[in-house]
Order: structure tokens, then sequence, then C-alpha cells
């Protein structure tokens, strides 16, 4: 049986649709500081899509706002400007692979896995001093090759998902043993399409071996968010047995376990909002 190349791969992310102009254009402004809040609202407020998401998100029990956000511009206020970018980014990549029920792989448990990891990684990143808006970012996206493995060569996804169940391994080695490849490599490229920044690819890229040889912080956060999601079974992504945690990242994070439990009532509220992306 032919194992599937990463050559064959890149090809097909090649061909993979653009993201949204509005989208697009909201994901380079991570660079600009010097964007203002109109300009945001202008761009976010010519899809409706988004706006709908984004509002849903605004209106939920965790800001406890005594009266409804009606428009983005009031939805700026109660979220902030970086978790309104954050926000319209991640509706328009869901929008990309929507949800959808499945017998053995579940999109919607897929996102809601993908979108706790997210925000682990952001709550994380809060603690530490870091940048909040990227690694919520690269947390919802570690994943992303696992849908264009789902999508664009779901045969191949079957043998590894069949191999996962078969021999009760993660994801990752199911596929590194049927394919010779992971969703992470696959992630990367995606990443690389779309214009996401370096340390956003590198983060996917590298999360699930953060100990290698190009140490990141980032890739670290979303190592440990995605452990996390796992271990506390927040959504779910195959046999959902959770990978290993790399002693090194924990290490460079500098973290103690005795201060994780205050975190994770902060992720357990985030987390409620934000799947608010998935309602209809």
């Amino acid at each position: 049986m032919n194992e599937l190349t990463l050559e064959q791969i890149i090809q097909r992310v090649r061909q993979l649709p653009s993201l949204s102009q509005v989208v697009t254009e909201v994901l380079h402004s991570f660079d600009n500081e010097g964007l203002d809040v109109a300009t945001l609202v202008g761009k976010i407020g010519r899809d409706q899509g988004l706006v709908a998401r984004i509002l849903q998100v605004a209106n939920s029990a965790f800001y406890g706002m005594p009266s409804r956000v009606g428009s983005i511009g009031e939805a700026v206020v109660v979220l902030g400007f970086h978790n309104i970018r954050s926000l319209a980014v991640a509706a328009g990549i869901i929008n990309q692979f929507p949800p959808a029920a499945g017998k053995v792989f579940d999109r919607t448990e897929f996102w809601r896995h993908s979108i706790g990891t997210g925000v682990c990684a952001k709550v994380l990143a809060g603690r530490l001093g870091m940048d909040q808006e990227a690694a919520f970012t690269a947390g919802l996206l570690h994943d992303i090759g696992v849908l264009v493995l789902d999508a664009y060569f779901h045969e191949d996804f079957e043998r590894v998902l069949a191999y996962c169940l078969e021999k009760d391994c993660t994801f990752a080695q199911a596929e590194s043993a049927v394919l010779n490849l992971n969703h992470a490599a696959i992630g990367f490229e995606v990443a690389r399409h779309w214009k996401f920044p370096p340390s956003v690819q590198q983060a996917i890229r590298d999360h699930h071996q953060p100990d290698g040889g190009n140490h990141a912080l980032l890739t670290d956060v979303v190592h440990l968010a995605n452990v996390l999601c796992h271990a506390l079974e927040i959504g779910k992504v195959s046999n959902n047995l959770a990978p290993p945690l790399a002693a090194g990242a924990w290490e460079r994070l500098g973290l103690t376990w005795d201060g994780m439990g205050a975190l994770f009532h902060d992720i357990e509220q985030l987390n409620a909002s934000v799947n608010l992306l998935l309602a209809e």
C-alpha cells in the first residue's frame, strides 16, 4: 500500500480555498499595532456571518452584560480589540471546515477540542505575559492537518483511524505508522499557505515535539494546551488518548502544578463562551 507523501499534501494544500477577504485582512492586521477600532469594525462588519458568530460569544454568560450586545462596535468594548480579531479569524477558519457529526470522526467534537486548545493556550499565555492572540490562533489551528486528511485524503484518513483504534495509540502515532507523516507537518503547510505568522506556523508544526531543535515558547504553550485538553477531555479527536507531556517544554514555561488549578476555572468559563462560535 502506497504511503501518502508530503509532496502530494503540499500540492493539495496549494489548492485549498483562500480564507475570505475579510478574514485575510483581519489576520494581516495582527502585525499592525496602529490599526484603529473603527477600521477593524468596518472590516468585520462586511461579513455578517462573522458578525453573528462574534455577537453570540459577546452575549454569553461569561461576560455577564446587563443588556444585549447588538453590534461589532459594542462587542469590541465587551471583548476587547485583540479578542475580536482572534474570534473573527477563528470563525472564518471554522467556516472552511464546518462542524458535522460523524460515526467515527466527529468534526463538531474536533472543533470543540481545537477551540479548547486555543482557549488553554490563551490563558497560559496570559499567565506568562505572552501574546494571547497568537497563542489562541496557534492552539485553534494545531490540528488543522487532521481536517485536511479527512476532507481530501479520506481513505488514508480512515486507515489511520482504524489503526488508532486497533492499536489503542495516539492519532499521531497511528499517522506515523500508517502514512509515515503526521498532521502537524500538514498543518504547517496549511498555515504557510494561508500566510499565518511564522511563529504560529512553527507552533503547529512542532506541537507534538517541542523538545526538538527549534525551541519556542509559543510552541511549548500550544503543546501543553493540547495535552491539557486531552487530559480534561475537552472535545475529542479519535480515541482521545492524551499525548505525553514533554519535560523540556514544561521546564521552559516555568509553571508549577500547584499554580495550574487556578487557571482551570478560567479555561472552563472562557471555553464555554468561545464554543458559541459553533452555534447555528
